[in-house]
């Protein structure tokens, strides 16, 4: 689904355009983030498109708090996975959603339907309802998905 975004830089009417929204699985972000990760450099090119409003990437809560989690768990290093939270929270074009109750029963009945793990279940949840595409390098994730969500390849974006 693609809705109009306007950058801040240039608030204007007239500078409006149409942005794909997207949902990004932690594990895009995180392979972004480190540059030994498999996939770092395609990944690394989406989130500096999202970085600069060519996507809106809608995301649960708890993308970030697996994001910052990732980064501590690999490098070590608490001051770079709270440079991270703060980096991640302050771009423009990156939306945070609550769970909510409402949004934890739906993506319960997908963990039940699809058997995804939990936290699967709440990204594949924003995918159903945003009408957005599912971007994961976890092919089962994509794989089980795959019947009530679009996805889409990280090389196609």
């Amino acid at each position: 689904m693609e809705r109009a975004y306007s950058f801040r830089r240039n608030p204007e009417p007239e500078r409006k355009r149409m942005v794909m929204q997207i949902i990004i699985d932690s594990s895009v972000i995180v392979a972004a983030l480190l540059d030994k990760e498999k996939k770092h450099k395609v990944c690394r090119n989406l989130l500096e498109k999202v970085k600069n409003g060519e996507y809106i990437a809608i995301e649960p809560y708890i993308v970030l708090v697996e994001i910052v989690a990732a980064i501590k768990r690999r490098t070590g290093s608490s001051h770079l996975a709270e440079r991270v939270k703060e980096d991640i929270c302050d771009i423009n074009s990156v939306v945070f959603l609550e769970l909510g109750s409402t949004r934890a029963h739906l993506a319960a009945d997908i963990a039940v339907e699809i058997g995804v793990r939990g936290m699967d279940a709440i990204v594949i949840q924003l995918a159903k309802e945003f009408n957005a595409p599912l971007v994961s390098l976890d092919s089962e994730m994509l794989e089980r998905s795959k019947s009530i969500v679009v996805s889409k390849e990280i090389d196609d974006l």
